[in-house]
């Protein structure tokens, strides 16, 4: 026999209580507070990726200088230094600290990188980034206003790209003494250049000996060329290369000269 389900029964098994509307101004509370929740949370985000750890600063710093006494060659010497920072796109604009260096040789930058944000720094040495700058390379190191006129820094100038490093207020004046030390070294090496060629254009000669010599960190063809009395397309044509970089550790035929001259 078929049971037939009246309509109370249906109304109670079927159909769940009905809820009080919620009013407009509790609706409207409610996403106030969820959106400033979520906009708190992406700024404490946003504050842990852009302000460096407790500490990140001295660490970065002392690292740099020690990389840099590393690097001294046999007789360089530094002439004047400043702490720096950088902001690159590839560290998502986070800053990593570091130092610029005027040696009586070249331009040095060592720096640390940032904090990784999804994971601890390894324990050990830290990975530097190191940039050198030969006096006899086409570059230039100017004091600027950078960020929109909010900071101060040094904007390092080459053919192919431009590097900004931020300086703090009380780093201020080195920074310029270091930029004054570069331009000065820049323009000695640039007239001893121009000598050297100048020689070779009125009196060219080809060495009768030639001896192997072991490319240096920081070296580069025009100043092997000054340094070995002859012009950068002799030291092409005698190696048979293909472009004027050098590698550190790469082997070259070089004139023979005396010793005393070829000294740095």
């Amino acid at each position: 026999m078929t049971s037939v389900r009246t309509t109370k029964e249906w109304l109670v098994v079927g159909t769940p209580p009905a809820r009080k509307p919620r009013s407009l101004w509790v609706r409207v509370l409610v996403g106030l507070t969820s959106t400033t929740a979520l906009l708190g949370t992406a700024a404490l985000v946003a504050a842990a990726a852009i302000v460096p750890p407790i500490g990140a600063r001295r660490v970065a710093r002392d690292a740099a200088l020690n990389e840099v006494s590393a690097m001294m060659q046999p007789g360089e010497r530094v002439v004047s230094q400043a702490f720096a920072s950088q902001r690159r796109w590839t560290d998502m604009w986070r800053e990593s600290f570091g130092v610029v260096v005027a040696t009586d040789r070249r331009l040095l930058y060592v720096g640390a990188p940032p904090t990784p944000l999804l994971r601890p720094r390894d324990d050990g040495p830290l990975e530097l980034l190191v940039e050198s700058y030969p006096y006899d390379a086409a570059f230039t190191l100017e004091p600027r206003t950078l960020l929109w006129g909010r900071q101060r820094g040094l904007v390092l100038r080459t053919p192919g790209m431009a590097v900004d490093f931020l300086v703090d207020d009380e780093a201020w004046n080195e920074a310029r003494r270091v930029a004054e030390a570069s331009a000065a070294a820049r323009g000695v090496a640039t007239r001893e250049l121009e000598q050297v060629d100048q020689r070779v254009r009125e009196a060219p000669r080809r060495a009768e000996e030639y001896v192997p010599y072991v490319v240096r960190r920081g070296e580069t063809l025009t100043g092997l060329a000054r340094r070995f009395r002859t012009s950068p397309d002799v030291l092409r044509q005698l190696n048979r290369l293909e472009q004027d970089e050098l590698k550190v550790g790469q082997q070259l035929r070089v004139p023979k000269v005396v010793a005393a001259d070829s000294l740095p």
